[in-house]
């Protein structure tokens, strides 16, 4: 009767191990490095993508700015005329001009409209740590944060044309004020007259108008010193992010 000796397989060394080991830890650690980088390129490519949304909108928001502002010149001089024809010697010689500016003093915008898309996109999501320059980062935040004054006073302008829209009816005809609404021309001055020339419903009527004036003014100021920090941002940016 054969007896077969047990094989055994030889003994590994203690420096084949650490090989494995060490072979195992460097392919680990490599795909580390290549995910890091990639997720690294991937948020700088979305970095650059928004910095040009925002470099945009921000040009956008120049172009606003000066067009409110250029608006708003119109609409305080006809406000400044109708104001002196109101309170004329002449004033029932002028209606026809009277009526035209009172209706029409709504039919412009009223309201300042800036464009917040990107930003808030950004902030919403979490993105705005993408951006890495931290100038850059301040500036953006700074901007943005100060458009919230100019929404509150968009607001008070509502207030401040329901105010007006009201104190019209007192005083003139709401036929003639549809007509110029859908025609933008001076009604004929035959047979216009006021619903009323009481001197305090009138002063009524002035006052709210003013305050509307000068609500509107406010925003315009304020949309100016807007239109400064954003073209400081955009110089900032093509800086920066070598934009062009």
């Amino acid at each position: 009767m054969e007896v077969h000796a047990h094989t055994h397989s030889p003994r590994k060394k203690w420096t084949h191990y650490f090989w494995e080991f060490l072979m195992l830890f460097l392919a680990v650690f490599c795909g580390f490095l290549a995910e890091y980088q990639l997720e690294h390129k991937i948020e700088k490519d979305r970095e650059k993508v928004y910095i040009k949304n925002l470099y945009e909108d921000l040009k956008s928001d120049t172009i606003l700015y000066l067009n409110y502002a250029k608006i708003n010149e119109e609409f305080s001089n006809n406000v400044d005329t109708l104001i002196t024809l109101m309170k004329g010697s002449d004033r029932n010689s002028r209606l026809s001009k009277i009526y035209f500016l009172a209706r029409t003093a709504t039919i412009n915008s009223a309201f300042l409209s800036f464009n917040q898309r990107t930003f808030l996109q950004m902030k919403n999501s979490g993105q705005l740590r993408l951006i890495r320059n931290q100038q850059v980062a301040d500036s953006i935040s700074s901007y943005y944060y100060s458009l919230d004054v100019m929404q509150l006073q968009n607001e008070s302008i509502v207030n401040r044309i329901s105010d007006y829209m009201l104190i019209v009816g007192e005083l003139f005809d709401a036929e003639i004020l549809f007509k110029i609404w859908k025609e933008i021309k001076e009604p004929p001055s035959q047979n216009l007259k006021l619903l009323t020339t009481d001197p305090i419903m009138i002063n009524k009527y002035l006052t709210a108008t003013q305050y509307f004036y000068g609500t509107r003014n406010t925003l315009r100021i304020l949309g100016l010193e807007r239109s400064e920090k954003a073209k400081n941002l955009i110089r900032l940016i093509k800086i920066k992010y070598n934009l062009k």
